[in-house]
């Protein structure tokens, strides 16, 4: 008897994503079982639930996201590196929309307190790297003055500001004139820090 094909953590993993990206954030077991072309046991050998297999898809998303919103933030010149980082989020769902659909499956707030146990651990910190990046960032652009507000800024021009207006477009056509509207929100924002002090 031949012995039966073994699916690498990836390949079940790409699998899940193209079913998120095809049928929605209620993809379920059997289309992803569908991609591969594996019984859904054969998942269940590898993940516990649909749930976990879905934590996993998000975390991967969630960290090849990191490696270009890192290198961004690594650039030099504080506020060329805002402008990357804020346009990598556009650029980033655009060339990778399997992967920018299922960061949607799950908010981290709420992840970090409603996923299984054993996963708990990884979830909270898979955004650690970013936040110290962005800490980083501020002080960079602003120095040490005012540092709950700056920090404040600083998040919302790179990460909510340009996530809230590519968000609605998800899973569809991410406009390309979004890169700089985007970048001009974010410069916009991040403008409000360099008021005096004292104001």
């Amino acid at each position: 008897m031949a012995r039966p094909q073994k699916y690498t953590l990836d390949e079940l993993l790409d699998a899940a994503a193209a079913a998120v990206l095809e049928h929605g954030l209620e993809a379920t077991l059997s289309q992803v079982s569908a991609r591969i072309g594996v019984p859904t046991g054969s998942i269940y050998h590898r993940f516990a639930s649909r749930e976990h297999l879905m934590i996993a898809l998000w975390l991967r998303s969630i960290r090849r996201f990191h490696e270009g919103f890192l290198a961004a933030a690594l650039e030099p010149d504080a506020r060329t590196a805002v402008r990357d980082c804020a346009v990598h989020i556009p650029r980033f769902c655009r060339e990778h929309p399997a992967d920018a659909r299922a960061m949607m499956l799950y908010r981290h707030a709420e992840l970090r307190t409603t996923a299984p146990p054993e996963l708990r651990t990884e979830v909270e910190a898979v955004n650690e790297r970013v936040w110290a990046a962005l800490l980083e960032l501020r002080l960079r652009r602003f120095g040490e003055g005012r540092v709950a507000e700056r920090e404040t800024l600083v998040r919302a021009a790179v990460v909510q500001g340009p996530y809230g207006l590519v968000r609605p477009h998800v899973g569809g056509v991410i406009p390309a004139e979004l890169d700089d509207i985007v970048v001009a929100a974010a410069e916009g924002i991040l403008t409000l820090g360099d008021d005096p002090l004292d104001r």
